[in-house]
Protein backbone atom coordinates (compact mmCIF):
# COMPACT_ATOMS: atom_id res chain seq x y z
CA UNK A 1 0.00 0.00 0.00
CA UNK A 2 1.45 3.71 -1.06
CA UNK A 3 0.33 7.16 -0.59
CA UNK A 4 -1.09 9.02 -3.38
CA UNK A 5 0.18 12.41 -3.17
CA UNK A 6 -1.87 15.40 -3.55
CA UNK A 7 -1.79 18.96 -5.11
CA UNK A 8 -3.04 21.58 -2.97
CA UNK A 9 -3.76 24.98 -3.30
CA UNK A 10 -4.52 28.21 -0.38
CA UNK A 11 -7.25 30.78 -0.49
CA UNK A 12 -7.77 33.82 1.46
CA UNK A 13 -11.51 33.71 2.20
CA UNK A 14 -13.27 36.39 4.45
CA UNK A 15 -16.40 34.82 6.90
CA UNK A 16 -18.77 36.05 8.31
CA UNK A 17 -18.15 35.48 12.52
CA UNK A 18 -21.65 38.02 13.18
CA UNK A 19 -24.40 40.10 12.30
CA UNK A 20 -24.92 42.26 15.32
CA UNK A 21 -27.18 45.50 16.08
CA UNK A 22 -27.19 48.48 18.66
CA UNK A 23 -29.28 51.61 19.32
CA UNK A 24 -28.02 54.88 20.64
CA UNK A 25 -29.74 58.59 21.24
CA UNK A 26 -28.74 62.00 21.05
CA UNK A 27 -30.49 64.40 23.17
CA UNK A 28 -29.35 67.99 22.86
CA UNK A 29 -30.94 71.29 22.98
CA UNK A 30 -30.14 73.82 20.42
CA UNK A 31 -29.84 77.36 21.18
CA UNK A 32 -30.76 80.41 18.78
CA UNK A 33 -27.55 82.23 17.56
CA UNK A 34 -28.46 85.70 18.47
CA UNK A 35 -27.99 86.69 14.63
CA UNK A 36 -31.40 84.55 14.23
CA UNK A 37 -34.75 85.40 15.06
CA UNK A 38 -37.16 84.38 17.97
CA UNK A 39 -39.14 81.02 16.95
CA UNK A 40 -42.60 81.17 16.71
CA UNK A 41 -43.60 77.63 15.29
CA UNK A 42 -41.37 74.73 14.22
CA UNK A 43 -41.93 73.79 10.73
CA UNK A 44 -39.94 70.83 9.72
CA UNK A 45 -36.94 68.87 11.40
CA UNK A 46 -34.95 66.91 9.10
CA UNK A 47 -31.53 64.62 10.35
CA UNK A 48 -29.29 62.16 8.61
CA UNK A 49 -26.26 60.55 9.92
CA UNK A 50 -23.07 58.51 8.86
CA UNK A 51 -20.53 56.46 10.47
CA UNK A 52 -16.89 57.63 10.90
CA UNK A 53 -15.05 55.50 12.55
CA UNK A 54 -15.53 51.56 13.57
CA UNK A 55 -13.04 49.76 16.28
CA UNK A 56 -13.50 46.06 17.02
CA UNK A 57 -12.55 44.91 20.04
CA UNK A 58 -12.37 41.86 22.35
CA UNK A 59 -16.30 40.66 22.04
CA UNK A 60 -17.48 44.36 21.45
CA UNK A 61 -17.22 47.06 18.36
CA UNK A 62 -17.65 50.29 18.85
CA UNK A 63 -19.09 52.59 16.15
CA UNK A 64 -18.49 56.25 16.03
CA UNK A 65 -20.38 58.50 13.19
CA UNK A 66 -22.01 61.93 13.09
CA UNK A 67 -25.64 63.21 13.17
CA UNK A 68 -26.68 66.30 11.21
CA UNK A 69 -30.15 67.87 11.88
CA UNK A 70 -31.45 70.98 10.68
CA UNK A 71 -34.65 73.02 11.59
CA UNK A 72 -36.70 74.82 9.39
CA UNK A 73 -39.10 77.23 11.82
CA UNK A 74 -41.50 80.20 11.88
CA UNK A 75 -39.84 83.16 13.19
CA UNK A 76 -41.49 85.77 15.61
CA UNK A 77 -41.76 89.53 15.24
CA UNK A 78 -41.29 91.59 11.90
CA UNK A 79 -38.43 90.20 10.68
CA UNK A 80 -37.50 89.70 6.84
CA UNK A 81 -38.23 86.56 5.49
CA UNK A 82 -41.30 83.84 6.31
CA UNK A 83 -39.11 80.77 7.34
CA UNK A 84 -35.46 80.46 8.79
CA UNK A 85 -33.22 77.91 10.13
CA UNK A 86 -31.14 76.08 12.67
CA UNK A 87 -28.07 73.52 12.09
CA UNK A 88 -26.69 70.89 14.64
CA UNK A 89 -23.81 69.03 14.44
CA UNK A 90 -23.61 66.24 17.23
CA UNK A 91 -20.81 62.95 17.16
CA UNK A 92 -22.23 59.91 18.63
CA UNK A 93 -20.60 56.57 19.76
CA UNK A 94 -22.56 52.82 20.61
CA UNK A 95 -20.70 50.10 22.21
CA UNK A 96 -22.38 47.24 20.53
CA UNK A 97 -21.67 43.39 22.05
CA UNK A 98 -20.34 40.92 19.22
CA UNK A 99 -19.54 37.52 21.06
CA UNK A 100 -15.96 35.98 20.02
CA UNK A 101 -15.50 39.58 18.34
CA UNK A 102 -11.51 40.74 17.95
CA UNK A 103 -9.63 43.49 16.81
CA UNK A 104 -8.31 42.25 14.19
CA UNK A 105 -11.58 41.73 12.38
CA UNK A 106 -12.99 43.07 9.55
CA UNK A 107 -15.83 45.02 10.51
CA UNK A 108 -18.39 47.11 8.36
CA UNK A 109 -21.19 49.33 9.79
CA UNK A 110 -24.36 50.74 8.82
CA UNK A 111 -26.39 54.11 10.91
CA UNK A 112 -29.64 55.06 9.98
CA UNK A 113 -32.15 57.19 11.69
CA UNK A 114 -34.99 55.06 13.28
CA UNK A 115 -36.63 57.93 15.24
CA UNK A 116 -36.36 61.68 15.55
CA UNK A 117 -38.15 63.99 17.72
CA UNK A 118 -38.31 68.16 18.54
CA UNK A 119 -39.76 70.44 21.22
CA UNK A 120 -39.95 73.63 21.58
CA UNK A 121 -38.73 74.43 24.98
CA UNK A 122 -38.78 78.73 24.37
CA UNK A 123 -38.41 81.13 21.32
CA UNK A 124 -34.85 80.50 21.83
CA UNK A 125 -34.38 76.94 22.18
CA UNK A 126 -35.75 73.45 20.85
CA UNK A 127 -34.98 70.15 22.11
CA UNK A 128 -34.09 67.69 19.44
CA UNK A 129 -33.76 63.42 20.33
CA UNK A 130 -32.48 61.36 17.72
CA UNK A 131 -33.09 57.94 17.93
CA UNK A 132 -29.93 55.78 15.57
CA UNK A 133 -29.94 52.64 14.63
CA UNK A 134 -26.71 51.01 14.22
CA UNK A 135 -25.60 47.55 12.30
CA UNK A 136 -22.34 46.10 12.22
CA UNK A 137 -21.42 43.58 9.81
CA UNK A 138 -18.50 40.99 11.17
CA UNK A 139 -15.86 39.10 8.85
CA UNK A 140 -12.98 36.93 9.49
CA UNK A 141 -9.97 36.29 7.32
CA UNK A 142 -9.04 33.08 6.50
CA UNK A 143 -6.53 31.04 4.65
CA UNK A 144 -7.92 27.52 3.34
CA UNK A 145 -6.42 24.92 1.76
CA UNK A 146 -8.24 22.57 -0.86
CA UNK A 147 -6.80 19.49 -2.85
CA UNK A 148 -6.91 20.68 -6.25
CA UNK A 149 -5.48 17.35 -8.13
CA UNK A 150 -2.35 14.63 -8.05
CA UNK A 151 0.92 16.10 -7.41
CA UNK A 152 2.58 14.48 -10.07
CA UNK A 153 6.11 16.19 -9.60
CA UNK A 154 5.39 19.37 -11.73
CA UNK A 155 3.12 18.58 -14.27
CA UNK A 156 0.35 20.65 -14.02
CA UNK A 157 -3.31 19.18 -14.04
CA UNK A 158 -6.28 21.23 -15.07
CA UNK A 159 -7.81 22.87 -12.06
CA UNK A 160 -11.56 22.10 -12.95
CA UNK A 161 -13.24 19.45 -14.27
CA UNK A 162 -14.41 19.09 -17.99
CA UNK A 163 -18.04 20.62 -18.51
CA UNK A 164 -20.34 17.89 -18.89
CA UNK A 165 -18.46 15.45 -16.01
CA UNK A 166 -16.61 15.85 -12.39
CA UNK A 167 -13.92 13.77 -13.64
CA UNK A 168 -10.36 13.97 -14.43
CA UNK A 169 -7.98 11.42 -15.54
CA UNK A 170 -4.70 11.31 -14.40
CA UNK A 171 -1.42 10.60 -16.10
CA UNK A 172 1.78 11.21 -14.74
CA UNK A 173 4.95 12.10 -16.68
CA UNK A 174 6.24 9.81 -19.09
CA UNK A 175 9.15 8.89 -17.98
CA UNK A 176 12.17 6.20 -19.01
CA UNK A 177 11.47 3.72 -15.77
CA UNK A 178 8.25 2.57 -14.55
CA UNK A 179 7.44 4.31 -10.93
CA UNK A 180 6.61 2.23 -8.09
CA UNK A 181 3.03 4.07 -8.60
CA UNK A 182 2.16 3.14 -12.14
CA UNK A 183 -1.57 2.33 -10.85
CA UNK A 184 -2.07 6.35 -10.40
CA UNK A 185 -1.84 6.38 -14.34
CA UNK A 186 -5.51 5.17 -13.81
CA UNK A 187 -6.66 7.22 -11.17
CA UNK A 188 -10.20 9.13 -11.66
CA UNK A 189 -11.13 12.09 -9.68
CA UNK A 190 -14.47 13.49 -9.17
CA UNK A 191 -14.21 17.74 -8.47
CA UNK A 192 -16.94 19.37 -7.19
CA UNK A 193 -16.72 23.14 -7.90
CA UNK A 194 -16.62 25.99 -5.78
CA UNK A 195 -16.73 29.53 -6.33
CA UNK A 196 -15.10 31.98 -3.82
CA UNK A 197 -15.29 35.73 -3.52
CA UNK A 198 -11.73 36.41 -2.02
CA UNK A 199 -11.45 39.79 -0.49
CA UNK A 200 -8.57 41.74 -1.43
CA UNK A 201 -8.90 44.85 0.20
CA UNK A 202 -11.21 47.48 1.68
CA UNK A 203 -9.78 51.22 1.77
CA UNK A 204 -12.76 54.09 2.85
CA UNK A 205 -12.42 57.61 1.18
CA UNK A 206 -13.72 60.55 0.41
CA UNK A 207 -14.45 62.80 -2.60
CA UNK A 208 -15.42 66.40 -3.18
CA UNK A 209 -17.75 67.56 -5.15
CA UNK A 210 -17.72 71.06 -6.04
CA UNK A 211 -19.82 73.37 -8.69
CA UNK A 212 -22.12 76.31 -9.23
CA UNK A 213 -26.11 76.39 -9.98
CA UNK A 214 -27.29 79.98 -11.66
CA UNK A 215 -31.09 80.66 -11.34
CA UNK A 216 -32.67 82.19 -14.51
CA UNK A 217 -33.11 85.81 -14.59
CA UNK A 218 -36.41 85.49 -14.86
CA UNK A 219 -36.50 84.64 -11.15
CA UNK A 220 -36.40 86.98 -7.76
CA UNK A 221 -33.20 86.92 -7.08
CA UNK A 222 -31.38 84.72 -3.84
CA UNK A 223 -32.09 85.74 -0.91
CA UNK A 224 -30.81 83.01 1.83
CA UNK A 225 -30.36 79.43 1.55
CA UNK A 226 -32.18 77.66 4.54
CA UNK A 227 -31.27 74.19 3.68
CA UNK A 228 -29.75 71.73 1.23
CA UNK A 229 -29.50 68.27 0.56
CA UNK A 230 -27.61 65.78 -1.70
CA UNK A 231 -27.53 61.94 -3.04
CA UNK A 232 -25.13 60.07 -4.56
CA UNK A 233 -26.23 58.50 -8.34
CA UNK A 234 -23.57 56.20 -9.09
CA UNK A 235 -22.37 55.48 -13.12
CA UNK A 236 -19.46 53.18 -12.92
CA UNK A 237 -16.95 51.70 -11.18
CA UNK A 238 -14.12 50.10 -12.34
CA UNK A 239 -11.10 48.39 -11.17
CA UNK A 240 -7.81 49.00 -12.99
CA UNK A 241 -4.35 48.00 -11.99
CA UNK A 242 -3.24 49.51 -8.73
CA UNK A 243 -6.48 52.43 -9.10
CA UNK A 244 -10.74 51.86 -8.30
CA UNK A 245 -12.13 54.62 -10.66
CA UNK A 246 -15.56 55.73 -9.85
CA UNK A 247 -17.75 58.21 -11.54
CA UNK A 248 -21.60 59.53 -11.48
CA UNK A 249 -23.66 62.65 -10.07
CA UNK A 250 -24.39 64.12 -7.26
CA UNK A 251 -28.05 65.02 -7.30
CA UNK A 252 -28.52 68.56 -5.17
CA UNK A 253 -31.56 70.06 -3.76
CA UNK A 254 -31.49 73.64 -2.25
CA UNK A 255 -34.17 75.44 -0.70
CA UNK A 256 -33.78 79.15 -0.21
CA UNK A 257 -35.37 82.45 0.27
CA UNK A 258 -36.23 84.83 -2.68
CA UNK A 259 -34.46 88.60 -1.57
CA UNK A 260 -37.30 91.07 -0.93
CA UNK A 261 -37.60 93.32 -3.56
CA UNK A 262 -39.81 96.88 -3.87
CA UNK A 263 -41.00 96.29 -0.21
CA UNK A 264 -42.75 92.90 -0.48
CA UNK A 265 -41.73 89.75 0.95
CA UNK A 266 -39.94 87.37 -0.99
CA UNK A 267 -41.28 83.75 -1.23
CA UNK A 268 -39.36 80.31 -0.83
CA UNK A 269 -38.18 78.41 -4.16
CA UNK A 270 -36.09 75.37 -4.42
CA UNK A 271 -33.38 75.01 -6.94
CA UNK A 272 -32.21 71.16 -8.36
CA UNK A 273 -29.19 70.09 -9.98
CA UNK A 274 -26.64 67.80 -10.88
CA UNK A 275 -22.77 67.91 -10.08
CA UNK A 276 -20.80 65.45 -12.06
CA UNK A 277 -17.47 63.05 -10.52
CA UNK A 278 -14.92 61.03 -11.58
CA UNK A 279 -12.65 59.92 -9.13
CA UNK A 280 -9.81 57.52 -9.54
CA UNK A 281 -8.29 55.91 -5.69
CA UNK A 282 -5.31 54.42 -5.55
CA UNK A 283 -5.57 50.52 -4.63
CA UNK A 284 -1.92 48.71 -4.94
CA UNK A 285 -4.23 45.25 -4.99
CA UNK A 286 -6.64 46.25 -7.42
CA UNK A 287 -6.12 44.63 -11.07
CA UNK A 288 -8.05 44.95 -13.99
CA UNK A 289 -11.52 43.01 -13.94
CA UNK A 290 -11.89 42.76 -9.84
CA UNK A 291 -15.17 42.63 -8.89
CA UNK A 292 -16.04 46.25 -7.08
CA UNK A 293 -18.12 46.90 -4.09
CA UNK A 294 -18.85 50.44 -3.34
CA UNK A 295 -20.59 52.38 -0.90
CA UNK A 296 -21.37 56.11 -0.64
CA UNK A 297 -22.61 58.42 2.21
CA UNK A 298 -23.12 62.28 2.11
CA UNK A 299 -21.04 63.57 4.97
CA UNK A 300 -21.36 67.40 4.26
CA UNK A 301 -22.93 69.95 2.31
CA UNK A 302 -21.74 73.49 2.12
CA UNK A 303 -23.46 76.18 0.27
CA UNK A 304 -22.59 79.83 -0.55
CA UNK A 305 -24.61 82.46 -2.73
CA UNK A 306 -22.48 84.38 -5.11
CA UNK A 307 -23.05 87.23 -7.36
CA UNK A 308 -23.50 86.68 -11.08
CA UNK A 309 -21.56 88.77 -13.95
CA UNK A 310 -23.93 91.43 -13.18
CA UNK A 311 -23.37 91.80 -9.89
CA UNK A 312 -26.93 90.09 -8.79
CA UNK A 313 -26.56 87.34 -6.19
CA UNK A 314 -28.33 84.86 -8.20
CA UNK A 315 -25.34 81.71 -8.09
CA UNK A 316 -25.62 79.15 -5.92
CA UNK A 317 -22.09 77.62 -4.92
CA UNK A 318 -22.11 73.72 -3.77
CA UNK A 319 -19.20 71.56 -2.70
CA UNK A 320 -20.25 67.95 -0.73
CA UNK A 321 -17.90 65.40 0.45
CA UNK A 322 -19.05 62.19 0.16
CA UNK A 323 -17.79 59.28 1.49
CA UNK A 324 -16.77 56.40 -0.05
CA UNK A 325 -16.09 52.67 0.81
CA UNK A 326 -14.47 50.48 -1.94
CA UNK A 327 -14.04 46.87 -1.45
CA UNK A 328 -12.18 44.82 -4.26
CA UNK A 329 -12.91 40.93 -4.93
CA UNK A 330 -10.83 38.35 -6.74
CA UNK A 331 -13.50 35.46 -7.96
CA UNK A 332 -11.79 31.97 -8.04
CA UNK A 333 -13.47 29.04 -9.04
CA UNK A 334 -11.21 25.90 -8.09
CA UNK A 335 -12.22 22.47 -8.50
CA UNK A 336 -11.58 20.41 -5.42
CA UNK A 337 -11.46 16.60 -5.17
CA UNK A 338 -14.17 14.92 -3.19
CA UNK A 339 -13.33 11.39 -4.89
CA UNK A 340 -11.25 8.94 -6.16
CA UNK A 341 -11.26 5.44 -7.62
CA UNK A 342 -8.80 3.60 -10.41
CA UNK A 343 -10.14 1.79 -13.54
CA UNK A 344 -7.49 -1.27 -13.15
CA UNK A 345 -8.57 -2.54 -10.42
CA UNK A 346 -6.50 -1.31 -8.19
CA UNK A 347 -7.94 -0.35 -4.62
CA UNK A 348 -7.85 3.64 -3.72
CA UNK A 349 -8.91 4.54 -0.15
CA UNK A 350 -10.23 7.88 0.35
CA UNK A 351 -9.80 9.77 3.37
CA UNK A 352 -12.61 12.55 4.23
CA UNK A 353 -13.52 16.28 5.52
CA UNK A 354 -15.88 18.96 5.88
CA UNK A 355 -15.33 22.14 5.91
CA UNK A 356 -18.31 25.05 4.81
CA UNK A 357 -16.54 27.77 3.03
CA UNK A 358 -18.92 30.88 1.34
CA UNK A 359 -19.28 30.71 -1.80
CA UNK A 360 -20.67 33.61 -3.87
CA UNK A 361 -23.49 32.48 -6.33
CA UNK A 362 -23.96 35.71 -7.95
CA UNK A 363 -24.10 39.67 -8.02
CA UNK A 364 -27.53 41.07 -9.27
CA UNK A 365 -28.63 44.27 -9.57
CA UNK A 366 -31.77 45.92 -11.30
CA UNK A 367 -33.49 49.49 -11.48
CA UNK A 368 -37.61 49.23 -10.87
CA UNK A 369 -39.80 52.78 -11.52
CA UNK A 370 -42.22 53.08 -8.76
CA UNK A 371 -45.33 55.44 -8.43
CA UNK A 372 -46.91 56.44 -5.18
CA UNK A 373 -49.07 59.89 -3.96
CA UNK A 374 -48.93 62.00 -0.71
CA UNK A 375 -51.57 63.99 0.39
CA UNK A 376 -52.15 66.92 2.91
CA UNK A 377 -53.82 66.19 5.97
CA UNK A 378 -57.42 68.58 6.33
CA UNK A 379 -55.47 70.79 8.84
CA UNK A 380 -52.87 71.80 6.03
CA UNK A 381 -53.18 74.84 4.21
CA UNK A 382 -53.47 73.77 0.11
CA UNK A 383 -50.40 72.68 -1.45
CA UNK A 384 -49.08 75.92 -3.83
CA UNK A 385 -45.60 74.38 -4.12
CA UNK A 386 -43.01 71.40 -3.89
CA UNK A 387 -39.80 72.61 -2.43
CA UNK A 388 -37.92 69.42 -1.75
CA UNK A 389 -38.71 65.37 -1.44
CA UNK A 390 -36.05 63.52 0.50
CA UNK A 391 -35.29 60.06 1.16
CA UNK A 392 -35.87 59.11 4.68
CA UNK A 393 -35.14 55.32 4.30
CA UNK A 394 -35.40 52.57 2.79
CA UNK A 395 -35.59 48.72 3.89
CA UNK A 396 -35.60 45.38 2.89
CA UNK A 397 -38.30 43.62 4.50
CA UNK A 398 -38.54 40.31 3.51
CA UNK A 399 -36.48 37.76 1.22
CA UNK A 400 -37.32 34.86 -0.38
CA UNK A 401 -35.58 32.26 -2.06
CA UNK A 402 -37.61 29.93 -4.13
CA UNK A 403 -37.41 27.49 -7.17
CA UNK A 404 -34.15 29.20 -8.66
CA UNK A 405 -35.76 32.79 -8.12
CA UNK A 406 -34.80 35.25 -5.30
CA UNK A 407 -37.72 37.40 -4.28
CA UNK A 408 -37.45 41.09 -2.44
CA UNK A 409 -39.75 42.61 -0.77
CA UNK A 410 -39.27 46.45 1.01
CA UNK A 411 -40.08 49.90 1.84
CA UNK A 412 -39.21 53.19 1.08
CA UNK A 413 -40.19 56.27 2.96
CA UNK A 414 -39.88 60.14 1.40
CA UNK A 415 -40.53 62.86 2.96
CA UNK A 416 -41.91 66.47 0.81
CA UNK A 417 -41.87 69.62 1.70
CA UNK A 418 -44.79 71.57 0.73
CA UNK A 419 -45.29 74.85 0.38
CA UNK A 420 -48.53 77.30 0.82
CA UNK A 421 -49.93 80.90 0.58
CA UNK A 422 -50.73 80.76 4.50
CA UNK A 423 -48.40 83.08 6.38
CA UNK A 424 -48.84 80.61 9.53
CA UNK A 425 -47.67 77.53 7.13
CA UNK A 426 -45.90 78.79 4.91
CA UNK A 427 -44.22 75.03 4.37
CA UNK A 428 -44.78 71.75 6.08
CA UNK A 429 -43.55 68.10 5.27
CA UNK A 430 -46.00 64.61 4.27
CA UNK A 431 -43.89 61.62 4.90
CA UNK A 432 -45.47 58.29 3.26
CA UNK A 433 -44.12 54.67 3.12
CA UNK A 434 -44.20 52.97 -0.30
CA UNK A 435 -43.92 49.26 -0.74
CA UNK A 436 -42.11 47.56 -3.74
CA UNK A 437 -40.92 44.13 -4.93
CA UNK A 438 -38.99 42.64 -7.61
CA UNK A 439 -36.97 38.78 -8.15
CA UNK A 440 -34.17 37.88 -9.93
CA UNK A 441 -33.54 34.68 -11.44
CA UNK A 442 -30.54 32.62 -9.89
CA UNK A 443 -27.94 32.32 -12.21
CA UNK A 444 -25.82 29.49 -10.76
CA UNK A 445 -27.13 26.15 -8.56
CA UNK A 446 -27.88 27.44 -4.97
CA UNK A 447 -27.60 24.39 -2.83
CA UNK A 448 -29.35 24.24 0.95
CA UNK A 449 -28.03 26.63 2.49
CA UNK A 450 -28.33 30.50 1.09
CA UNK A 451 -27.65 33.88 2.45
CA UNK A 452 -28.96 36.98 0.53
CA UNK A 453 -27.23 40.88 0.88
CA UNK A 454 -29.70 43.23 -0.55
CA UNK A 455 -29.29 46.93 -0.57
CA UNK A 456 -31.38 49.24 -1.68
CA UNK A 457 -30.93 52.78 -3.09
CA UNK A 458 -33.48 55.28 -5.05
CA UNK A 459 -31.89 56.87 -7.75
CA UNK A 460 -34.02 59.58 -9.14
CA UNK A 461 -37.59 61.37 -7.75
CA UNK A 462 -39.86 63.07 -9.77
CA UNK A 463 -43.30 65.03 -9.10
CA UNK A 464 -46.64 66.35 -10.29
CA UNK A 465 -48.92 68.67 -8.12
CA UNK A 466 -52.29 67.47 -8.35
CA UNK A 467 -54.87 70.12 -7.16
CA UNK A 468 -54.58 71.79 -3.92
CA UNK A 469 -54.00 68.57 -2.10
CA UNK A 470 -52.28 65.72 -3.28
CA UNK A 471 -48.63 65.14 -4.95
CA UNK A 472 -47.91 62.48 -7.20
CA UNK A 473 -44.63 60.82 -7.13
CA UNK A 474 -42.79 58.76 -9.64
CA UNK A 475 -39.43 57.15 -8.59
CA UNK A 476 -36.31 54.55 -9.92
CA UNK A 477 -35.41 52.28 -6.98
CA UNK A 478 -31.83 50.53 -7.21
CA UNK A 479 -31.36 47.00 -6.10
CA UNK A 480 -28.33 45.19 -6.29
CA UNK A 481 -28.33 41.80 -4.01
CA UNK A 482 -25.32 38.94 -3.00
CA UNK A 483 -26.03 35.76 -3.25
CA UNK A 484 -24.04 33.37 -0.95
CA UNK A 485 -24.25 29.67 -0.41
CA UNK A 486 -22.70 28.04 2.85
CA UNK A 487 -23.42 24.18 1.97
CA UNK A 488 -20.48 21.83 3.80
CA UNK A 489 -18.08 20.51 1.00
CA UNK A 490 -16.75 17.17 1.50
CA UNK A 491 -13.07 17.03 0.52
CA UNK A 492 -10.38 14.69 0.06
CA UNK A 493 -7.65 14.93 2.38
CA UNK A 494 -5.43 12.23 1.33
CA UNK A 495 -5.68 8.65 -0.93
CA UNK A 496 -4.12 5.34 -0.08
CA UNK A 497 -3.68 2.94 -3.25
CA UNK A 498 -3.24 -0.83 -2.81
CA UNK A 499 -2.00 -1.70 -6.45
CA UNK A 500 -3.98 -4.67 -8.41
CA UNK A 501 -2.31 -8.13 -8.93
CA UNK A 502 -1.57 -8.88 -12.73
CA UNK A 503 -4.01 -10.84 -14.37
CA UNK A 504 -4.09 -12.71 -17.84
CA UNK A 505 -5.82 -11.47 -20.35
CA UNK A 506 -7.64 -14.55 -23.03
CA UNK A 507 -8.17 -12.34 -25.41
CA UNK A 508 -11.72 -12.45 -25.14
CA UNK A 509 -14.05 -9.48 -24.97
CA UNK A 510 -17.53 -9.22 -22.52
CA UNK A 511 -19.71 -7.20 -21.95
CA UNK A 512 -22.64 -5.58 -19.39
CA UNK A 513 -25.85 -4.52 -20.04
CA UNK A 514 -26.77 -2.15 -17.23
CA UNK A 515 -30.33 0.18 -16.84
CA UNK A 516 -30.19 3.36 -14.64
CA UNK A 517 -31.60 3.66 -11.16
CA UNK A 518 -33.10 6.25 -9.79
CA UNK A 519 -30.00 8.55 -8.37
CA UNK A 520 -27.43 7.11 -10.52
CA UNK A 521 -25.01 9.45 -12.40
CA UNK A 522 -22.58 8.41 -15.30
CA UNK A 523 -19.77 9.14 -12.40
CA UNK A 524 -21.15 6.18 -10.08
CA UNK A 525 -21.97 3.95 -12.82
CA UNK A 526 -18.00 3.99 -13.74
CA UNK A 527 -16.84 3.86 -10.25
CA UNK A 528 -19.06 1.22 -9.79
CA UNK A 529 -18.02 -0.77 -12.86
CA UNK A 530 -14.15 0.53 -13.02
CA UNK A 531 -14.56 2.40 -16.29
CA UNK A 532 -14.75 5.95 -17.03
CA UNK A 533 -17.33 8.57 -17.88
CA UNK A 534 -15.79 9.51 -21.40
CA UNK A 535 -15.77 5.83 -22.25
CA UNK A 536 -19.25 5.34 -21.11
CA UNK A 537 -19.91 8.45 -23.03
CA UNK A 538 -18.66 7.21 -26.50
CA UNK A 539 -19.68 3.63 -26.31
CA UNK A 540 -23.15 4.48 -26.00
CA UNK A 541 -23.34 7.39 -28.03
CA UNK A 542 -24.58 9.23 -25.01
CA UNK A 543 -25.00 13.44 -26.03
CA UNK A 544 -25.90 15.04 -22.37
CA UNK A 545 -23.88 12.96 -19.79
CA UNK A 546 -26.02 15.43 -17.28
CA UNK A 547 -29.20 13.95 -18.00
CA UNK A 548 -30.24 10.46 -17.12
CA UNK A 549 -33.49 8.80 -17.72
CA UNK A 550 -34.55 5.93 -15.74
CA UNK A 551 -34.37 2.42 -17.33
CA UNK A 552 -31.95 3.69 -19.85
CA UNK A 553 -29.58 0.86 -20.98
CA UNK A 554 -25.72 1.26 -21.08
CA UNK A 555 -23.59 -1.12 -22.35
CA UNK A 556 -20.46 -1.28 -20.34
CA UNK A 557 -17.13 -3.39 -20.81
CA UNK A 558 -16.90 -6.62 -18.15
Amino acid sequence: MSEVKLKSEKYDISRTVAMKFGRTVIDESLIVPDVKPDIKKILDVSARTYVTDVTPGQDKVVVEGMVKAAVLYLPDGDVIGKVKSLDMSREFSAAIDAKNAAADNQVTAEAEIDSLDSALINSRKVNIRVGINVGVKICKSETVEFPVGIDCGGEELPAQAPPFADLLPFKSRQTEEKTANEAQNNIQLKKTPLRLADKQFSSDGSIIVRGQHEISSKLPRIGEVLCATASVEPDDASMEDGSVKLSGNVKVSVLYEEESEDGREGGMRSAEFSLPYSEQFEAPKAVEDMECDVEYNVREIYTEVMDNMDGEPRIIGIETVIGVNVCGYLISEPGVVCDGYCTDGSTLTPEFAETSPEQLVDFMSAQISQKCSVKRKPTDAPISGVCAINVLKTSVDDIDIKDGTVFIKGTVTIKVLCASSDENQPLYPIETTTPFEHSFDISGPLGSKAACDAKIFVNHIGYNISGSDTVDIRMLIGISVKLIKNDRVKTVTSFDIIESEETSDNGMQSYIIYFVQPGDTLWNIAKRYKTTVDDIVAGNGITNPDKLSIGQKIRLKA
